[in-house]
């Protein structure tokens, strides 16, 4: 049995069920059977292979010559979300490993972020990370590493009948677990404000600090999501795309959050920044309705 599924076993039995029914009580009629969706394209081992190649066709991946540069800028952007996590340097934030990457709008780059971000934790050595696709509405995540309509999130929170290691996909990236969006749902909002949502997040974190829970989130001004979502995590990184976003907007966005939650920004798209004129360019190609 996997942690998860321990951890939200603890909860117990719902309050009047009980195991002997009552003889003379009506049968049930027994649930829908739940249709499985086809499984995700698994490699040789039964992992799910990052396709670097589909990656750098939609944008997210740089091209040889610049991964130099881009693997730099998320060395910068990780290190003192990983310290706040572990408290390296001083007092850990409260759920500092359970990150939340959003933006006010759509189009700045918050998934291409998620995606980079978690492959830079999962090369460090000493960290683990698991990705989830929290932008259940367009799924953006799963479907650049190809498992949109695989088991996941809303699954494993609308079905008490899915377990935890139905939908946590291990990655060709050792130290990289992959929890799809899941299939649509008409009440997602409600779904990640469930109790159950409190218990998947709890056994997650695992308490262990060094393992990273990165949640791609829908924009914040575009879905009551994101502010739901970000109720469960210790650590918030806000993108922004420069020279497109307006103040306002970024103020307004911010404004929904828990000001007590450590909230870091990130400038997309800077050009002249630290990754000069090339990764500007490159990332514009991408940016677009992400």
């Amino acid at each position: 049995m996997s942690t998860i599924e321990k951890a939200m076993g603890r909860a117990g039995k719902a309050p009047g069920e009980r195991d002997n029914q009552n003889a003379s009580a009506p049968k049930q009629p027994a649930p829908p059977k739940r249709e499985t969706p086809p499984p995700p394209q698994l490699g040789p081992k039964g992992t799910l292979q990052i396709d670097f190649r589909r990656l750098r066709d939609h944008g997210v991946y740089p091209p040889d010559a610049m991964q130099p540069g881009l693997k730099d800028q998320y060395r910068r952007i990780k290190r003192p979300l990983l310290a706040n996590a572990t408290g390296r340097k001083g007092m850990a934030v409260e759920r500092g490993n359970l990150i939340m990457v959003t933006s006010a709008i759509s189009g700045e780059g918050k998934t291409f972020t998620s995606l980079n971000l978690a492959m830079s934790i999962a090369q460090d050595p000493d960290y683990s990370v698991t990705l989830v696709d929290g932008d259940v509405a367009r799924a953006s995540a799963s479907k650049l590493l190809g498992v949109q309509g695989a088991l996941g999130l809303l699954d494993l929170l609308a079905d008490e009948t899915v377990s935890a290691q139905e939908v946590m996909l291990q990655t060709s990236l050792p130290s990289l677990t992959v929890l799809p969006a899941g299939r649509p749902h008409s009440l997602s909002e409600e779904l990640l404000s469930s109790e159950r949502m409190e218990r998947v997040v709890a056994a997650l974190a695992d308490r262990n600090t060094k393992h990273i829970i990165l949640f791609d989130s829908p924009p914040l001004l575009a879905s009551p999501d994101a502010v739901t979502l970000s109720a469960n995590v210790g650590q918030i990184v806000v993108v922004v795309k420069a020279g497109s976003t307006l103040r306002h907007q970024v103020v307004e966005a911010v404004d929904q959050l828990d000001g007590s939650k450590a909230i870091n920004m990130v400038l997309n798209q800077s050009i002249g920044g630290m990754g000069g004129d090339e990764y500007g360019d490159y990332y514009g190609a991408y940016a677009e309705g992400r």
